[in-house]
């Protein structure tokens, strides 16, 4: 699936920056095509202007070639100084008369067949435009009609598909010199797209993976108390009552491993709407420790509490209660015999820090980095009865209460928790 998802980001990113660079660079050939139209236009233009318009026109031969719009009516041509008419050597000048006769021709570097020229003539006076060209000849023609003089100037229009012929060949080779560019930043941003997608998906296997795991256990001590009873139909129910209990305690554990999944579920849907109050967190936290008096007694470990009173904070109780009894009940659970349990809860800064720490088998660097994860489970904890979703649940409190929660665990100092909320 990642494969499959990464292939198509690059493919769409391709083809969408494919779609881009190639109307760049055909917008960018249709430009350069009509430019050296109207560059060869203006060539023409001006070769006539240089050999006829000089003579004929009552102006200085410093003045601008003139287009003529209609008979007697002459146009100025701006004065282009950052893009010169192109330089035309080779061309033909027809003279005609008022009926379209030849009447005279002046070949500059070139020579037409008479037929053809006579054909191109008819040609460019069928056209409405004073110029244009004639693809079955390869030629471009303008036509000046000054006075009583009737004029079209032909040239080869090579020069204008031998510069549209470079500048597509440039193109394409920019273009699939682009797309090979594309390519690999794409095969890289793709690889940093699905990282997390990846990441999310390996932990979604994994959870469905430990959670049939933690589902299968008690399921089969149900079965199998189920089928210790059945053989035995002429029972009572006091006489079975052992295989009752163990159905009941085995199916409150799979009550609480749902219950502690579908909160994880919803949390990360964004389904949960944490109602927030004024709690008195002194009274919460004192709450959950004499909780566990009991059973920290039973395993000779001594909870020595430092909980400033009446420390409020805007959170929610039932959540509070929870993470305190997470993080109580893992210190206790996992402290060595004969040692203390230590919380602590006081202001820090602007904030509220709330610290448990208990003496017991050091916490390695790299089961830290995973010590919030989902159904993990240090090596010392395998154990203990529990299903690996309480520090996890734990973190997702404290954040949907815009908290913090860390771990510090060394030989010197024990393991210690911390939990930090602002305000």
């Amino acid at each position: 699936m990642i494969r499959k998802l990464r292939a198509r980001i690059i493919i769409i990113n391709m083809a969408l920056m494919g779609i881009v660079i190639l109307a760049i660079f055909t917008t960018v050939c249709v430009s350069s095509y009509s430019n050296a139209v109207n560059d060869m236009e203006r060539g023409l233009n001006q070769v006539v202007g240089n050999r006829d318009f000089d003579r004929d026109r009552a102006t200085d031969d410093n003045a601008p070639p003139f287009d003529k719009e209609s008979k007697g009516s002459f146009k100025q041509k701006p004065n282009i100084h950052d893009n010169e008419p192109m330089q035309i050597s080779s061309y033909v000048i027809v003279e005609l008369d008022d009926d379209g006769n030849i009447t005279n021709t002046t070949e500059n570097n070139v020579s037409i067949d008479a037929d053809d020229l006579e054909e191109c003539v008819k040609l460019a006076r069928q056209s409405n435009s004073i110029s244009g060209q004639i693809g079955d000849y390869g030629l471009m023609y303008v036509k000046h009609d000054f006075m009583e003089v009737h004029k079209i100037v032909f040239a080869s229009n090579n020069m204008v598909f031998a510069n549209l012929r470079n500048t597509v060949l440039v193109s394409v080779g920019l273009f699939f010199g682009s797309m090979v560019i594309i390519f690999l930043i794409s095969l890289w941003l793709s690889g940093l797209a699905v990282k997390p997608v990846k990441k999310a998906w390996e932990q979604q296997k994994q959870f469905v993976a430990d959670a049939s795991h933690e589902l299968k256990t008690p399921l089969t001590v149900i079965l199998a108390n189920n089928n210790i009873m059945m053989s035995h139909p002429q029972s009572r129910v006091t006489d079975e009552r052992q295989w009752l209990e163990s159905t009941e305690e085995e199916a409150q554990h799979m009550k609480q491993l749902i219950d502690q999944m579908l909160f994880l579920a919803k949390s990360d849907a964004g389904n949960t709407q944490v109602q927030l109050s004024e709690v008195n967190l002194s009274e919460i936290v004192e709450g959950s420790a004499l909780n566990f008096e009991p059973v920290a007694f039973e395993r000779e470990v001594l909870i020595d509490t430092d909980i400033r009173p009446d420390i409020l904070m805007q959170g929610n109780q039932l959540q509070l209660n929870q993470l305190a009894h997470i993080l109580i009940d893992n210190a206790v659970k996992y402290a060595e015999d004969n040692s203390t349990v230590t919380i602590a809860l006081h202001k820090h800064g602007d904030g509220t820090e709330f610290t448990v720490n208990n003496k017991g088998s050091v916490i390695s660097k790299e089961e830290m980095e995973h010590i919030f994860d989902r159904f993990y489970r240090a090596e010392k904890s395998r154990t203990t009865k529990g299903y690996g979703l309480g520090l996890a649940i734990a973190q997702r409190i404290v954040e949907d209460m815009n908290g913090k929660i860390t771990v510090q665990s060394n030989q010197t100092d024990g393991t210690t928790f911390t939990v930090y909320f602002k305000g």
